[in-house]
């Protein structure tokens, strides 16, 4: 083996880990009922917390691996907010557009992984697409690139805060490149 051969190997490994040690780490969660995975529940049951605080669903295609995030609202900062203010909490969008708090406003997030290299996706926006499957409505997400202010350009994603109506059954739709895959969860 080269060394370039090497340092790719290297790099992308270290990728995988880092995926991985993200995903491990929120096994914190499974505890609490606040994690699911393949619209499955790890306890067996709907948790009155994980549906009122959001919840965290995994789902691949044959190229990509998302994980989708349905979140209380979030405080959005664009650079120069970021800078001029350090906040503390919230998200820092890199490209597009955050849009603002507001009853109802839940943060749908997406984060995707090319599954061959581990690496987060970042050139191109999915589109993410919420149906609210109690009331109809059809919400297409605006795909900010963004990361959260503390945590940073580990936990780079595509989302935004949109409304959605209490005690809703949602699904969420994300489509990459022509492959799509789709969560279901509640919110109360």
């Amino acid at each position: 083996m080269n060394e370039a051969n090497g340092q790719a190997r290297c790099s992308t490994l270290r990728s995988w880990v880092g995926a991985l040690l993200m995903i491990a780490s929120s096994g914190l969660l499974v505890g609490c009922g606040l994690w699911k995975v393949s619209n499955t529940d790890f306890d067996g049951g709907g948790s009155e917390v994980a549906e009122a605080a959001g919840w965290t669903r995994m789902a691949a295609s044959q190229h990509y691996l998302f994980v989708v995030n349905v979140l209380p609202g979030e405080e959005m900062f664009s650079h120069a907010a970021h800078e001029a203010h350090h906040p503390t909490e919230g998200e820092l969008v890199i490209d597009g557009e955050g849009l603002p708090l507001g009853p109802n406003v839940r943060h749908v997030e997406a984060h995707v992984y090319d599954l061959a290299t581990g690496l987060a996706i970042s050139k191109q926006a999915p589109i993410i697409e919420l149906t609210n499957r109690t009331t109809g409505e059809v919400t297409q997400v605006p795909a900010a690139l963004m990361h959260d202010v503390n945590i940073g350009a580990l936990d780079l994603h595509f989302g935004n805060n949109v409304h959605v109506a209490p005690s809703s059954d949602i699904s969420v739709k994300i489509s990459l490149q022509g492959e799509e895959v789709s969560v279901d969860g509640h919110l109360d």
